[in-house]
């Protein structure tokens, strides 16, 4: 089941959700704007299906139409802006890191000892 959320510059419909990730549904209106904002540790992918939207960020514009998409890393400041009305998916996850990991004690293997 999907969740959708009425937001001032259209709706978000999240289709899939776990752990690491979530996919949603961004249907925008014209003149629509999220806040400005960055995360922590999400990355953000917008995909356009229809419409045009502006992504602005801290460290450039773009403006996106049918079957593009943009990666905004974590920490990045952005926003988007829909240019005419949207639908959009976003992507947001966690990158697997895998230093992420604290060794108490370096696995190994016991010598076993016969008779």
């Amino acid at each position: 089941m999907s969740d959708c959320w009425p937001k001032v510059w259209g709706t978000n419909t999240e289709i899939y959700q776990n752990d690491l990730s979530s996919i949603n549904i961004l249907r925008v209106k014209k003149g629509g704007n999220c806040s400005w904002h960055s995360h922590k540790f999400k990355y953000n992918i917008f995909f356009v299906v229809s419409g045009k939207l502006e992504i602005q960020t801290d460290i450039g514009n773009s403006v996106l139409v049918e079957d593009q998409n943009f990666m905004i890393s974590p920490g990045t400041k952005h926003l988007f802006r829909a240019l005419e009305d949207t639908v959009a998916m976003e992507i947001m996850f966690v990158k697997y890191d895998h230093q992420d990991i604290n060794r108490e004690k370096v696995g190994f293997i016991e010598e076993v000892k016969n008779g």
